[in-house]
């Protein structure tokens, strides 16, 4: 599958995966939505198309898509230079690697229905404004995502990893066991 058929703006994850969760070479499938993070904002990826060449990538946080297709959970990840997409078990392995279970930027997960995220999730970038309220990165070409009737989903709740946090917030280990039975 080719990242290039579908829409894409680089530094905005959780809206290329909005739109991705809609795209119809995808309905026929199961479909999660899994953000990433931790309670420090820093989490280190491997295998990351903006990585330096000395290491991984450190993100605030990070929106992939998680799809079952014939049997296989797999990850939809735009700004990975892995496979598109890639069984959910390898991406694991190679992006966070074995080493960061018991690190400070070890990964920690939370899960949506496609459907709910689809249906709920509103961002009106503000995320990406400075203190000056000039754009860090350019903004989509596409409209900022708004719900008709509520805030639904914002960015600080989905990004909220917190023990507060009103979503379950799950590691590496629950993740593999829920979606890679042995």
């Amino acid at each position: 599958m080719a990242k290039q058929v579908y829409k894409y703006t680089k530094n905005y994850c959780e809206e290329n995966i909005w739109h991705l969760c809609q795209h119809p070479d995808l309905k026929a499938l199961e479909k999660k939505v899994l953000i990433i993070s931790n309670e420090s904002k820093n989490c280190s990826f491997w295998h990351q198309k903006s990585m330096p060449e000395t290491g991984p990538v450190c993100w605030d946080y990070h929106v992939v898509l998680l799809a079952l297709d014939r049997d296989i959970w797999s990850i939809y990840d735009f700004d990975s230079s892995l496979e598109f997409p890639i069984s959910l078990k390898t991406y694991l392995s190679l992006t966070f690697g074995s080493d960061v279970l018991n690190s400070k930027n070890q990964p920690f997960f939370k899960l949506f229905p496609a459907t709910v995220f689809s249906h709920t999730f509103s961002s009106d970038r503000s995320h990406m404004r400075d203190a000056s309220g000039n754009w860090i990165f350019t903004p989509p070409v596409w409209p900022k995502i708004e719900q008709e009737h509520s805030p639904g989903l914002t960015m600080k709740e989905i990004t909220d990893f917190s023990q507060s946090s009103p979503q379950n917030v799950i590691g590496m280990e629950e993740l593999n066991a829920t979606f890679n039975p042995a």
